[in-house]
Order: C-alpha cells, then sequence, then structure tokens
C-alpha cells in the first residue's frame, strides 16, 4: 500500500516539473516572439516607409529615397519642436493661400506670415497657426513678385531663406535684405522635389 502511494507521489511529481517546465518554455518562448514581433513590425515599418516614398518620388533611386527618409525624420523633429516668436514691429502679413493651384493632398500649408523689424533687421515670422504637409526637405523663400501659385511659375525671382524650421506653428527667419519693399511674397517650396507647398502675398 505505502509502495502504491510513493509511486503516485512521484508520478505527481514528475507531472508538476513536465508542467513547471513547460510553462517556463512557454514564457521563454513568448518572451522571445514578443521582441521577433517588436522587430518585425519595425522592419515592416521601415519596408513600408521605403516603398510609399518609392512611389512618391521615382525617379529618385535609392539614395534619394534615404534623403527623403532623412527629411521626414527632420520634419518629425521640426514638428516636436516649440513655437519660436520674435518680438518687434510688424510691417506686413499675409496668409497662405489654400485655393492655390500648386496646393494638392499632398503638397499644402495654411496659416499667416508676417514681416517684423527688430532693430533694422528685418525677419519673416510664421504664426502659430502656419501647417503644413509632411515633407522632406521643405525651404523658405521670399520675392519682391506677387506670390507664385504653382510649381511652373517658380524662377530665379524666388530668394531662398533657408530651411523650413517648423512645418506646425511659429517661427522666425533672419533676413538678408534691409528694404522692406524687396519682400512682396512668402514660398514654402520642396527643394529637392520642387514642389508647390505654399504660397503668401505680404501687405
Amino acid at each position: 500500500m505505502m509502495s502504491s502511494i510513493r509511486i503516485e507521489l512521484s508520478k505527481k511529481n514528475r507531472a508538476d516539473s513536465v508542467r513547471k517546465t513547460g510553462l517556463s518554455k512557454i514564457l521563454r518562448s513568448n518572451k522571445r516572439s514578443g521582441i521577433r514581433r517588436t522587430s518585425h513590425l519595425f522592419f515592416s515599418f521601415l519596408f513600408s516607409l521605403v516603398v510609399v516614398l518609392n512611389l512618391l518620388y521615382p525617379s529618385t533611386g535609392s539614395a534619394g529615397v534615404l534623403d527623403a527618409i532623412v527629411g521626414h525624420v527632420n520634419d518629425i523633429k521640426g514638428r516636436l519642436s516649440e513655437d519660436q516668436t520674435i518680438e518687434g514691429r510688424v510691417l506686413k502679413t499675409g496668409q497662405i493661400d489654400t485655393t492655390a493651384k500648386g496646393q494638392d493632398s499632398l503638397h499644402w500649408s495654411s496659416g499667416t506670415w508676417s514681416l517684423v523689424e527688430v532693430d533694422g533687421i528685418l525677419f519673416l515670422q510664421s504664426a502659430e497657426n502656419f501647417r503644413s504637409s509632411p515633407g522632406p526637405d521643405f525651404h523658405v523663400y521670399i520675392s519682391e513678385k506677387p506670390a507664385i501659385k504653382d510649381n511652373d511659375e517658380f524662377s530665379n525671382n524666388q530668394h531662398v531663406v533657408g530651411p523650413l524650421l517648423k512645418p506646425n506653428g511659429a517661427a522666425f527667419y533672419k533676413l538678408e535684405v534691409t528694404d522692406p519693399t524687396r519682400v512682396q511674397s512668402v514660398l514654402i517650396w520642396c527643394k529637392r522635389f520642387a514642389e508647390y507647398i505654399g504660397s503668401a502675398d505680404l501687405k
């Protein structure tokens, strides 16, 4: 009788050991699969991003796609940065023309821009309501001419100020010119891919 009890206990201990070992393997397996799943999602995201960028910029090649990825990362950083405003005398203001022919679902912007004078130095200021579509290489331009409305109107009348610092809010840009009459319009332009993003007449 005692012998049969010992046999039953031994069987039970082995079963418990198997269950514990099995549970441990399952936990380790789940942990590894979680890591694999995270890696899979990350690489799937990168692959999807490359595919989308290849569709958006089919003629750029692999180097162009890499530049586009870096540009979009910088775009995201700019969106996360804080608003920056400069105090001075507002000389002119204007609204981005959201009805311009060059704007579409992938290339657009909206909001207010101003020309500000501080101690004889001119600055462009985007307002907190400024918004633009995501993009890899947006730049700010000024012109002595009225605002252009589409890609084919771009010419040497547009003078680059610098990269767009904040795609969704307030930022200011120091200008080289000191004569306000030379700043009649502002343009947001994707420099690398020659795409119109938005423009405003300043009055």
